[in-house]
């Protein structure tokens, strides 16, 4: 028995290797496109529009909570549908539902975010109402897009899946860059972001539904109280992950001066390189740890790699930072953003702390463990406290973000062993 569970070991660490290779070469050329964009648009419009650049792209992340919760539950059920021997027709009447489920979604959101305008502007201070609508017309159609390229997450083909992310992010990049250096300024940036993110929703819609195109009649007999204790579960996680992500920017900007927010916008767009080049780990861990506890095998090993993998990354980037913070602020957003330099290592401190605190949130949701919430909840209500009675400096800021982040990883660490206590989805055979 101890060496078939070596084998199977052995085997679990190649197949995370291959599919971390394959999406960590996506997830790099990504965020060289994002940064890309970040790059020649803040030389472009200057530290102020910037900072409404990046206030707006943190409301972004934000709002797109939603997209983030209907794609962890898609791929959950995906991730069970396809390890099941009769899982195959199922899946295909899984993905057409989904499908409608996103329309409807996507234009709740849309019409609910233009009914917001005005609010939105006038707490972000932002006086150019196109730029604030063409970001929520991005919001509603990634609503849509997102959970149904997760299908391809859910049932491993990382292949696929990378390849669709990467065509949206290049499209995304080279028509926002176009458009502001035509002289649309923070409006073009987001009307090219628009424009990449419908392109890739129709791509995705294509691909996806061709593939599963002989499964729409399939009965698929979801449990409906399984179904909304997990989207329950996933959405106060994913929302409380979202707001301990990005609300800092938020306040700032709404407190401090134009130009300290645009600092701000920088130095956070330079720390969180950290995260997003660690980003894919969540990615291999959901699908696979949700699918060794299903199937009664200990999911631990899978942490314990995905843990490795994101030290090891992180380490050699924060030895860049202590190294050559000014080059890395400057290189990213221009000479006029160096004052950002002495903040970079500390920032990045406390993004390191916030990957290690996706990784484990997104393992604990694989294997159906929710107990972390709570203290997230604390730490979230902490950090938006903490930060608006606290910001005479970005020093000050900063502090507030490492400490609630170290808190929050030692609480979501609390019973990672834990085993999945019931299954999300049952099989043919179970429901009869």
């Amino acid at each position: 028995m101890l060496d078939r569970f070596g084998r199977a070991r052995g085997v679990m660490r190649s197949e995370f290797l291959r599919h971390s290779a394959v999406v960590f070469s996506a997830s790099l050329l990504i965020n060289i496109l994002g940064y890309a964009f970040h790059f020649a648009i803040s030389r472009r419009i200057g530290v102020v529009a910037y900072g409404v650049l990046s206030a707006l792209n943190a409301g972004y992340m934000i709002a797109l909570t939603l997209a983030a919760i209907l794609t962890t539950v898609v791929v959950k059920y995906a991730a069970e549908l396809h390890a099941q021997p009769d899982g195959a027709p199922r899946l295909g009447a899984f993905v057409h539902r989904l499908a409608a489920f996103c329309a409807a979604a996507s234009m709740t959101c849309l019409g609910a975010g233009l009914l917001a305008l005005r609010p939105i502007a006038d707490f972000l201070h932002v006086t150019d109402l196109r730029a604030v609508a063409l970001t929520v017309g991005i919001i509603g159609l990634t609503i849509a897009g997102a959970p149904m390229r997760a299908v391809f997450q859910g049932i491993e083909d990382f292949v696929t899946f990378s390849w669709l992310a990467l065509c949206e992010s290049a499209i995304k990049a080279a028509a926002g860059i176009a458009l502001v250096y035509l002289g649309f300024g923070v409006a073009g940036a987001f009307g090219g972001w628009l424009g990449g993110t419908a392109l890739a929703l129709g791509v995705t819609t294509v691909v996806l539904l061709w593939r599963f195109r002989s499964s729409r009649r399939i009965a698929l007999d979801l449990d409906l109280r399984r179904l909304v204790a997990t989207t329950a579960n996933v959405a106060a996680a994913t929302g409380l992950l979202g707001i301990i992500s990005y609300v800092d920017v938020l306040i700032v900007k709404h407190y401090a001066d134009p130009t300290t927010a645009g600092l701000y916008g920088a130095l956070a767009l330079s720390g969180k390189i950290l995260l997003f080049f660690v980003a894919f780990v969540p990615t291999i861990v959901l699908p696979k740890a949700a699918r060794l506890a299903l199937a009664g095998r200990s999911p631990l090993p899978v942490l314990m790699q995905a843990a490795a993998v994101v030290i090891a990354i992180s380490a050699a980037g924060l030895c860049v930072y202590a190294l050559v913070p000014g080059a890395i602020v400057t290189t990213l957003a221009g000479a006029s953003f160096a004052a950002a330099a002495p903040y970079v290592l500390p920032y990045g401190v406390a993004m390191v702390l916030l990957a290690m605190l996706n990784v484990v949130v997104t393992y604990k949701m694989g294997i159906h463990r929710f107990d972390f919430i709570a203290p997230l909840a604390i730490v979230a209500a902490g950090e938006i406290v903490g930060i608006a009675l606290h910001h005479r400096t970005l020093s000050d800021v900063i502090s507030v973000l490492i400490v609630v982040n170290a808190f929050a990883l030692l609480a979501a660490l609390f019973r990672v062993n834990a085993r999945l206590r019931f299954p999300v989805v049952q099989s043919s055979a179970d429901a009869a």
